[in-house]
This record gives C-alpha cells, structure tokens and sequence, in this order.
C-alpha cells in the first residue's frame, strides 16, 4: 500500500521543518556564543591563577636566592648539588621561568631546607 500525499500535505511538513532548522540554528548560535564566554572565563580565570602563582614563585625564589647566597654556594654549586641545569636555574632566579613544585623542592633541598604547601581562604580584592 503506497501513501499517496497531495501538495497541500508536503508544504504542511516542509513549514515544520523550516521551523525545526530554524530552531537548530538559533541552539546552535547559543550554544557558539556560550562556548565562546566560557572559553573567554576561562582564559581570564588561567591568567588571574598564573599571575597569583608567578607572584607566589617569586616570593619562594627569592627566599631560596638569600638562603643560598648566605650559605655562600653558587648557581653552579645548587645545580651540581640538584641536577637542574643552570641556565634553568639562573631563568627561575631571574622570574623568566616558573618552577614547577618539584623544582623548588630539589633547590630547597639543595640548601637543607624544604617547602611547606598549605591551603588558605582566598583573599578578595
């Protein structure tokens, strides 16, 4: 048995679809517009942590520079001591590189010394 259909019922489904990609398209603009904010927050949300943390690394490092100049050793001797390469350790030293944890960690070592990670309330600007 074959379903006959007359124009009149053709442009019935064709308005329906016209209206169902209408609807596609104006979810899928949303839906580009939404993925574009969040992108947009969370590009801002990383540089607002790298900022903090480049900040926090240079507090670190300088500490770790007036430790290991009071015990008169050089870059060459933490180097040695650490296995880190010095031209590495003269960029953390210079703040034109962030340390990972790690590294921080073997340089403390390096001057008998450790790091202390803690969690703390953020504090509103």
């Amino acid at each position: 048995m074959y379903m006959c259909l007359r124009w009149s019922d053709t442009s019935k489904y064709s308005k329906k679809g016209a209206e169902m990609r209408n609807i596609m398209q104006i979810n899928r603009e949303d839906y580009i517009i939404e993925r574009d904010y969040r992108k947009k927050r969370l590009e801002e949300f990383q540089e607002a942590i790298q900022e903090n943390l480049k900040g926090l690394s240079t507090e670190i490092i300088n500490e770790l520079v007036d430790e290991r100049e009071r015990q008169n050793l050089t870059q060459k001797d933490v180097a040695d001591i650490t296995g880190i390469l010095p031209y590495n350790l003269a960029r953390f030293e210079t703040g034109t590189r962030i340390p990972t944890l790690m590294v921080l960690e073997k340089y403390a070592s390096a001057l008998d010394k450790h790091i202390e990670i803690k969690l703390c309330d953020n504090v509103k600007k």
